[in-house]
């Protein structure tokens, strides 16, 4: 495949991407490594740009992506390693990167409906690998849908993004802020959870549970606590006093939805 350059105005737009207010103002994102882009060339979301490599090619993977992009329509910039290295996040870069719009979850449609199901919502939660491994962990339990609540990292952060690996393509993420989701939550059947440390045992699972989770040291923030109808924990063994976010998310969901 020849070399194709990229703009001035693409150049500049892979760079501002690592910024919020850029991604906000843009309304798409950037998605990095070959997992995660064929995850992405595989899910509903339009692909604006992909950036490669000149060495992506030379693995059988690397060829087969570039050939999906391609077939997809899906504008393709290969550049020198040098150039590309410019524009990762990572350290070792895997030589492709994409630029795709943000999707759009709507929170009415989240919590539609009159079956069993199960929200994750997200209270403060700061560092980007363990947001992206919680909708991860969502994905794989079976929850519904994240809901990211003030003073949360955006969602679509390059590392939150890469954490992820695939799963916020197919998860509904949505915004929401107190006390508004909670009303939101009580009038479509959903009981609101808060996980604490020294809370409850959560014993017999609701049907339709808003499970919140939060800040990696400070915890559920008090207005999460003044609008729990439980305040629910995980009961420790051992010497540790606490369990990390994503871990307590993972055991609380799979009580929630097994």
């Amino acid at each position: 495949m020849p070399q194709v350059s990229l703009s001035a105005r693409e150049q500049k737009l892979l760079r501002g991407l690592a910024r919020r207010k850029v991604r906000a103002s843009e309304g798409c994102f950037l998605a990095e490594g070959v997992r995660v882009v064929e995850d992405l060339l595989a899910s509903p979301l339009r692909t604006r740009l992909l950036v490669a490599s000149s060495t992506l090619e030379d693995s059988d993977r690397g060829a087969a992506l570039l050939q999906t992009a391609m077939c997809a329509g899906v504008p393709v910039r290969r550049v020198e390693p040098t150039l590309f290295a410019q524009f990762a996040e990572t350290e070792t870069p895997q030589g492709v990167l994409a630029v795709a719009e943000m999707p759009r979850a709507d929170l009415a449609a989240l919590l539609e409906g009159n079956g069993d199901a199960v929200l994750l919502a997200l209270d403060g939660v700061q560092d980007p690998g363990n947001f992206g491994v919680l909708v991860r962990t969502a994905e794989a339990l079976g929850a519904r849908g994240v809901i990211a609540l003030p003073g949360t990292v955006d969602p679509w952060n390059p590392k939150a993004v890469r954490s992820a690996v695939g799963s916020s393509f197919r998860v509904p993420i949505a915004s929401a802020e107190w006390p508004e989701l909670a009303e939101a939550a009580r009038g479509a059947g959903f009981q609101v959870l808060a996980s604490a440390a020294g809370g409850e045992p959560l014993g017999t699972p609701p049907g339709r549970a808003l499970l919140v989770m939060g800040n990696e040291g400070a915890g559920v923030s008090a207005e999460a606590l003044a609008h729990a109808d439980r305040v629910v924990g995980i009961p420790l063994r051992g010497r540790a006093e606490s369990l990390n976010v994503a871990a307590a998310a993972a055991i609380l969901l799979h009580e929630l939805l097994r």
